[in-house]
């Protein structure tokens, strides 16, 4: 896949996120102090706010990842984030003015008051392992784009572009985040939508959406709603009402990456009108970049698809001894599949035509099955997973000159974006949180915010070094959420709720709360459990509040 761009592309690429940055400069050339550094002046707009909340959770990971779950799986990813509104509202009416009138710089604090140093020292360790892991991630995956575009080495691509990122934040601290985040949210809408243009632009004559949407509907994608009450199944209106509600509860309002987006507003109704309207435009945004992958997935019908996307992989297959069977098999599914297609659409309601689809789409995933274990036999150290790469392999193919350049910027000015959001709130926690720890001044220096700053960085870049395509990176980056989200909310519940507790008893609810949710997801692993990593979030909520109230209090 890896290729040279036309100097059109380059301009578009560099002249991008080369305004950008300088905007973010030239915006916070004015000398800060540490704190201002960290957390801002409360000075934020609500459009600032909202954006600045989309796209630090829109980070490069969406636009590489999620095309590829929709082309993979359709639109079900969707219900993952049924929950988000509902909670964005709660936060909004009932936690923040909370959070206002604590004056505090980061959540944390706000446990401190209502619980003492412990378990405000317990929330802000979880978010800072939590969020240095999903960094790394967010880090690794414009490592993917320009290794695959130019062909080069994939971890020297992730130092190179992890430290361009870092070196933003490190100079602008919160505010370059704050003011440049509008800027890139107009440069990834303007990029999406090019993509979707040029996506029907490539059907063929006589095929437009709604053929297309009738042909996904053949392989179920079309279906956005699963009311199966399976615990297993990963996406469902419950699981996206429950376990997304309590993750995005977590994650929107205990997250400091999170958090200090919105507590930098300069009003509560400023805040309240910024939450909204992340609210309102964050599930059809979602939509509309999985439907991405439903119009990739049809153009597949009208033209040759790559065994591997996986440029990697493809390069290990084409080296390796010819697998004539597989390629002839791939080949031949391709011309029945573009037949069947055609027959389907000239009459929709021709049963032997949608069951033939059917078909062809058990006789692909079997092939490629096949191909993924010949690959796993001669190379058992390569990842095989290969659906983030879908979108990106389309583009190169297909984008015009200068579109290109502009997809990547969308996809590096994500990464700018979420990264450096991530880097200074755990910069930002690290001081004010452990500040008394290590001995720390409260109002840190400029050059020790920058240097802490760095540091987290460069822990990131090792993380991002070390990540693999386990999974799907739009799943694997809120499984790690998940992870650790529903512990931190069930220790801010009982703040919000019930805070005449004890401290050590919520405290050492805390700790096995995340431990219960650290077992169940080994056991996930292990085979003996099968749970949609979704509901962590509520079970290491309740688990808080369970252990809290049956610890028995300890005697003085």
């Amino acid at each position: 896949m890896g290729s040279s761009l036309p100097s059109l592309d380059w301009i578009a690429l560099a002249g991008t996120l080369g305004v950008i940055a300088l905007y973010g400069m030239w915006r916070t050339r004015q000398r800060t102090t540490g704190a201002e550094f960290l957390t801002g002046k409360r000075e934020s707009h609500w459009t600032t706010i909202g954006l600045g909340i989309i796209a630090t959770q829109a980070s490069a990971i969406t636009f590489i990842s999620t095309p590829g779950q929709g082309f993979a799986d359709g639109l079900g990813f969707v219900q993952f984030y049924f929950g988000m509104p509902i909670a964005l509202l709660v936060l909004g009416v009932w936690v923040v003015p909370r959070y206002m009138a604590a004056g505090v710089g980061t959540a944390y604090g706000y446990l401190e008051r209502v619980f003492g140093s412990r378990v405000r020292w317990l929330a802000a360790s979880l978010f800072l392992l939590s969020r240095s892991l999903a960094a790394g991630i967010t880090l690794y995956a414009p490592g993917i784009v320009l290794s695959a575009v130019f062909g080069w080495n994939l971890n020297a691509t992730i130092l190179v572009t992890g430290t361009v990122v870092v070196a933003y934040t490190v100079f602008g601290g919160y505010k370059a985040v704050g003011v440049t985040q509008t800027a890139q949210m107009v440069v990834i809408f303007s990029g999406l939508f090019a993509a979707a243009y040029f996506l029907v632009e490539e059907l063929p004559n006589g095929v437009g959406l709604p053929e297309a949407w009738n042909l996904m509907g053949v392989y179920d994608r079309t279906q956005m709603l699963d009311w199966s009450l399976d615990p297993a199944n990963r996406y469902t209106v419950w699981s996206g009402l429950a376990g997304g509600f309590f993750l995005a509860m977590s994650y929107f309002g205990t997250d400091q990456s999170q958090v200090g987006r919105y507590l930098g507003g300069k009003s509560l109704r400023e805040i309240r009108v910024g939450m909204t309207f992340t609210g309102l435009i964050k599930i059809p945004m979602q939509l509309f970049i999985l439907s991405l992958g439903l119009l990739l997935f049809t153009t597949m019908h009208f033209r040759a698809e790559p065994l591997w996307h996986n440029p990697a992989v493809a390069k290990v297959w084409a080296v390796d001894p010819p697998h004539l069977e597989l390629e002839a098999g791939w080949h031949a599914m391709q011309i029945d599949r573009k037949e069947t297609t055609e027959a389907f659409l000239l009459d929709p309601q021709e049963e032997t035509h949608r069951i033939r689809l059917i078909e062809l789409e058990a006789e692909r995933q079997s092939l490629k099955e096949q191909a993924t274990l010949a690959v796993v036999q001669a190379h058992p150290g390569l990842e095989t997973k290969d659906t983030d790469y879908v979108f990106l392999g389309w583009a190169l193919q297909s984008l015009p000159a200068g579109m290109l350049g502009l997809l990547l910027a969308v996809i590096l000015a994500g990464a700018m974006s979420s990264a450096s959001a991530e880097l200074n709130a755990l910069s930002a926690t690290t001081l004010l949180d452990f500040g008394s720890v290590f001995g720390w001044k409260e109002a840190p220096s400029l050059f020790f915010s920058r240097v802490l700053t760095a540091g987290w960085g460069i822990a990131a870049l090792g993380v991002a070094l070390s990540a693999s395509l386990a999974e799907n990176l739009i799943q694997l980056v809120n499984m790690i959420g998940s992870l650790f989200y529903g512990p931190i909310l069930g220790l801010f519940v009982c703040a919000w709720i019930f805070p005449k507790l004890p401290e050590n008893k919520v405290f050492y609810g805390g700790i096995l709360a995340q431990l219960t949710v650290a077992f169940l997801h080994m056991a996930n692993v292990m085979g003996f459990l099968d749970l949609g990593y979704l509901w962590y979030n509520l079970i290491g909520c309740v688990a808080v509040l369970l252990f809290a109230a049956l610890i028995p209090q300890r005697k003085v």
